[in-house]
């Protein structure tokens, strides 16, 4: 799981993220979190939970991403596309 910063959210015990809505990843299972520039650590996937853009909210995108809603919103169709809207928020515990 790759991220292309350092996020402050990346300190946290549990913190989450929002991805294409693939199936790749698995309740329970332990990711590597590759942070760009920064090194890598294990996460467990604590939470699953689709969400749709409409769904993404002011606060949401602060706490995940550090920046505006418009802001996630455009760097998620940059991503995948600006038709796509099947994503999935993730929640991680890097204890």
């Amino acid at each position: 799981m790759k991220f292309s910063k350092n996020y402050e959210k990346l300190g946290w015990t549990i913190f989450t993220t929002i991805r294409k809505n693939t199936g790749k990843y698995k309740l329970g299972n332990t990711y590597t979190v590759d942070v760009l520039g920064s090194g890598k650590f294990k996460a467990r996937v604590i939470g699953l939970l689709p969400i749709r853009k409409e769904e993404i909210t002011s606060d949401l995108a602060q706490v995940d991403a550090e920046c505006t809603r418009e802001e996630l919103v455009r760097m998620l169709e940059g991503w995948y596309g600006p038709v796509f809207d099947d994503y999935v928020l993730i929640t991680l515990w890097s204890a």
